[in-house]
């Protein structure tokens, strides 16, 4: 068999592309070998279930050998899976602009993980996804610098009553020093997500690693909790996302207080979400102003939405300018200029602060970014690469 492929082989990407939330390395199929090949029959040759090709585009493989049909869907298209002689069904699509982008199989017309291809979690499940690499955005790949550390952490909530998990990045040299106190960003990832989604989907780790080692940002610890926050309700679990309010004043930031070295001033606390989390970023952020003094809302939300924080009060806080000045040295807010679900709410949350006197014009502190890109990770790492730059100055 000719060895000759169109495949960059996983030794030629860069780890933070072929690493996943299920495995750190690149996916070898138990028992097997994991090659090139289209065709597996014969050699025990398995492919990968998503395989980059050159010019931005991707090669589909999906093992179903009793399957009547196969077809994926990414990019709001379809994708018609072809029926290889061993079972092996397979498509070459256009990756688009590239970058983090999600990929779901039928077979049969019923929903199915490929468990050959890069698994996620997003829409409150496990999902497959390719990160195609991109040529001009290699500010979250894993460089050579010195690196951080992410821990997973476990902690009692008095909020909830159970045992809560979050994940703490701590910076490069941190866990080699006996001494100095680090500022604290808290970030929350979207509805449907979890506390992993920042590090596996989001490469915040990396990010925050290469910004350091460039001297562009001010070393912090970062704190992610799962702001799917549960209840029990009439014999039911139902999500309560404002109870993370609760929880971070309550639970976690004690917490972490009491076990990393932190420093526990306003100006050394900001908080900071994509979607979900930029609403209770918002909330939280405005109605305790003695707590952080820097807040990130991506691709997201100022004022109440779906009947989530609608009732309360925090945005009063834009009333007084000169009182929003003093409170926040930067209130950051992003988000994709073709993002369906946010761009509306984005523009109608500038209208406001504009009618306030809190434009970016008017206000330093209130800061507006837009980035190409729709409601999707491309964005969210863009949203913490600026924000992080421009905290605990």
């Amino acid at each position: 068999m000719s060895k000759k492929t169109d495949f960059y082989p996983s030794a030629g990407l860069n780890c933070a592309i072929t690493s996943t939330s299920g495995s750190f390395d690149p996916q070898l199929p138990l028992g097997k070998e994991a090659g090139t090949a289209l065709h597996s029959s014969g050699e025990g040759i398995v492919p990968p279930g998503i395989m980059m090709l050159e010019g931005g585009k991707m090669r589909l493989n999906f093992m179903a050998g009793t399957a009547r049909s196969v077809t994926a869907e990414l990019h709001r298209s379809t994708y018609e899976l072809e029926k290889g002689a061993d079972g092996l069904w397979t498509a070459v699509v256009d990756g688009g602009d590239g970058g983090f982008c999600p990929v779901t199989f039928f077979v049969d017309g019923v929903e199915v993980l490929n468990p050959l291809a890069p698994i996620g979690f997003g829409a409150s499940r496990p999902i497959n996804y390719a990160d195609i690499p991109q040529e001009d955005n290699d500010f979250f790949l894993c460089k050579d610098v010195p690196h951080g550390s992410v821990t997973q952490e476990f902690y009692a909530s008095k909020t909830t009553g159970t045992v809560k998990s979050c994940l703490v990045y701590t910076p490069a040299g941190y866990m080699k020093e006996a001494s100095g106190e680090y500022p604290v960003l808290y970030l929350q990832h979207g509805h449907g997500e979890n506390e992993q989604c920042w590090v596996h989907q989001g490469k915040a780790n990396f990010i925050l690693d290469n910004l350091t080692a460039e001297g562009k940002m001010t070393p912090c610890v970062v704190v992610m909790n799962n702001g799917m926050v549960q209840k029990e309700e009439d014999g039911l679990r139902v999500l309560d996302p404002e109870r993370i309010e609760q929880l971070l004043l309550t639970d976690c930031i004690p917490f972490i207080e009491s076990r990393y070295r932190v420093k526990t001033g306003k100006w050394s606390r900001a908080m900071a979400g994509l979607s979900m989390g930029s609403m209770q970023t918002s909330a939280v952020t405005l109605s305790h102003p003695d707590m952080f003094g820097y807040a990130g809302v991506f691709s997201g939300f100022v004022s109440p939405r779906k009947s989530r924080f609608e009732g309360r009060d925090f945005l009063k806080a834009l009333d007084d300018k000169e009182k929003f000045q003093r409170d926040f040295k930067v209130f950051f807010r992003g988000c994709g200029v073709d993002d369906g679900v946010a761009i509306e709410a984005f523009r109608a949350d500038s209208a406001m602060f504009a009618e306030k006197g809190l434009a970016p014009d008017q206000c330093p502190a209130h800061i507006e970014a837009t980035y190409p890109g729709e409601h999707e990770w491309n964005v969210w790492r863009k949203c913490l690469r600026d924000f992080a730059q421009l905290i605990f100055k």
